[in-house]
């Protein structure tokens, strides 16, 4: 329990009408330290002959990129991994309803370049007010 007793809150989700669907991920060597919130794209997946066959490998979004990591796929759900010189397992939401100044991406793109790809993929994005 002392775990749950230090949480704190964060304010990544914006809404409670579905609980979100979290799945496996590997966050790609190379993208340094990642935080909760940031929007990963899809680079390709772990072979059939793989273990874990199936499961995403991951980036940081970055609308200037051509490898699959310039469309969301899901928002990073741990606290933080570091990818930077290994890849890392971790969990990401595939859906939900996030705040959109909590969510963080590669290069200098915004919320506002991906809303409608998020939206697209069943990650909806609401202002938060404090």
């Amino acid at each position: 329990m002392p775990a749950y007793e230090s949480q704190k809150f964060d304010d990544l989700f914006a809404g409670n009408v579905k609980p979100p669907t979290a799945i496996a991920i590997i966050v790609k060597s190379g993208n340094g330290i990642v935080t909760r919130g940031t929007v990963l794209g899809k680079l390709s997946q772990l072979a059939e002959s793989d273990l874990y066959a199936g499961t995403p490998i991951t980036s940081k979004v970055d609308s200037t990129k051509t490898d699959g990591s310039e469309d969301p796929f899901v928002v990073l759900a741990d606290v933080e991994v570091n990818a930077t010189s290994a890849d890392v397992r971790a969990v990401g939401y595939t859906d939900g309803e996030f705040n959109r100044d909590a969510l963080k991406f590669g290069g200098t793109d915004t919320v506002a370049t991906h809303e409608t790809a998020l939206r697209n993929i069943g990650i909806i994005t609401k202002r938060v007010v404090k």
